[in-house]
């Protein structure tokens, strides 16, 4: 049987419209780490995943920040993945995981930039509310 425990979470929801749907990011404080969920359109899903972390340099004396990425098949959601887990990895100075998953029917190019555009406006939304509730 399992015992019930208490765990507390920081968790947040932060969305914006981008043209005819809404875009979620949906973030979690897991311990020190940050898991963050960005999805949207016709159909949610998980397209591409990217892992960004903090390393120190083997060349300088300065942290960069690494980036793994799992795309897959048929999706380009990986390199939206990969944009955001770097910058909130770099922002925050923690481990950060990010799933993307985002799909217009027959998008155009201007809806993928206004998506693009909005995920950038989320993740500068979500970064500054973290760092206020420090």
């Amino acid at each position: 049987m399992l015992e019930a425990s208490t765990v507390i979470l920081r968790a947040m929801i932060v969305k914006k419209k981008a043209g005819r749907h809404t875009i979620y990011l949906d973030a979690k404080e897991i311990g020190k780490d940050i898991l963050i969920a960005i999805y949207g359109g016709d159909e949610y899903h998980i397209g591409g995943v990217a892992a960004a972390y903090p390393t120190e340099s083997h060349y300088r004396d300065a942290i960069t920040i690494s980036v793994n990425t799992l795309t897959l098949p048929g999706h380009k959601d990986y390199v939206v993945a990969n944009t955001v887990a770097e910058k909130i990895s770099k922002a925050l100075e923690v481990p950060t995981v990010v799933t993307v998953g985002i799909h217009y029917d027959k998008a155009t190019s201007a809806e993928i930039k206004e998506i693009v555009s909005v995920v950038d406006a989320l993740v500068d939304e979500f970064v500054a509310l973290y760092q206020k509730a420090e």
